[in-house]
């Protein structure tokens, strides 16, 4: 008896044979695709072919939340140990702030971090508690002394800032894969005191400034010169901006480096007017962040011995007040 799958053999052996088929075994047809050949389950796209639980992100492979930017960075050397601020009207108080950005909303009932010197292992750790701001993305982390007659942070001093016990508002802890910190740990190393800026700091910030208005005329102009004085520069308009003008008199018997500690990067030039119009080199550069809201710039230059007339150009700039502390070295 043949069967449905013999008809198809026949039919192709009578078609051969009216071409001069022999009697040689027939060429069977190409097999066809079976259910073995077939997309299975694990490549389909029907309810059977969906990828099973296995292949999905589970819960462990969920990334935390990670550190974007941090204040000071990771791994940073000669980070400032001490910052001066204002607590009373003639106060200041000591601190060390870190600063640290997340890439997504914190959980902010967790605001603790553990500081944690790495330099002296026997310094037990210090747990502080951060403060959050930008809605969960920023925590403000304050140093304050351990002790009364102890520093924020020692000198030249290797420390960690060990942050597992934060987490994002859906509830997981830092990344400590991410590229930005790596272990999860803000790590870095302070460098010395600036007692110059901090000794500054102590005048901007407890201080009433002197106030001074600089002269419009390159030729008359009020003196700003006094060591330790903490002056508010008032600069005549010219034209869409301020500018204007006040003079420095060099001591007698030597060369004396001269800062100017001034809240706003005021541009400044400086010439030495005694018998001409020769400029004296300056150089206006970001100050040590000791106390930036009331000194983020330093003006330098060297003032030449021999009781010598200079001349100081404020501007021009947007700035028609400003501050600054005088100090000669």
């Amino acid at each position: 008896m043949r069967t449905a799958a013999t008809l198809p053999l026949l039919a192709t052996c009578a078609l051969l044979a009216l071409a001069g088929c022999d009697n040689k075994d027939p060429v069977p047809p190409a097999p066809r695709p079976d259910a073995g050949t077939r997309p299975d389950a694990g490549t389909g796209q029907d309810a059977g072919t969906e990828q099973d639980a296995g292949t999905e992100p589970d819960g462990g492979a969920v990334q935390g939340p990670a550190v974007i930017n941090s204040t000071p960075s990771e791994g940073e050397t000669n980070v400032l140990p001490v910052e001066l601020f204002k607590t009373e009207a003639t106060t200041t108080g000591v601190r060390k702030r870190v600063t640290l950005i997340f890439d997504t909303p914190m959980d902010t009932t967790a605001a603790e971090v553990t500081l944690i010197d790495r330099t002296t292992p026997t310094n037990p750790p210090r747990t502080l508690t951060g403060t959050w701001l930008e809605y969960g993305l920023m925590l403000l982390v304050d140093i304050p002394r351990p002790e009364s007659d102890l520093p924020p942070l020692e000198e030249e001093t290797a420390y960690t800032l060990e942050l597992s016990g934060l987490r994002s508002a859906e509830g997981h802890p830092v990344d400590t894969s991410h590229a930005g910190l790596g272990d999860g740990r803000l790590d870095f190393t302070t460098g010395r005191r600036d007692g110059a800026t901090e000794h500054a700091c102590a005048h901007a910030l407890l201080e009433s400034p002197v106030p001074v208005t600089a002269s419009a005329s390159p030729t008359i102009y009020p003196a700003t010169d006094a060591s330790h004085e903490f002056y508010a520069l008032t600069l005549p308009a010219s034209g869409a901006s301020f500018l204007g003008y006040t003079e420095v008199v060099s001591g007698e018997s030597r060369d004396e480096p001269v800062v100017l500690y001034l809240n706003h990067p005021v541009p400044v030039t400086v010439h030495d007017t005694t018998e001409g119009e020769d400029a004296v080199a300056s150089t206006l550069e970001p100050a040590r962040p000791v106390c930036l809201d009331a000194i983020s710039h330093t003006l330098k230059f060297t003032a030449p011995g021999g009781d010598r007339f200079l001349r100081l150009t404020f501007g021009p700039t947007a700035l028609e007040t400003f501050t600054f502390v005088f100090e000669r070295y």
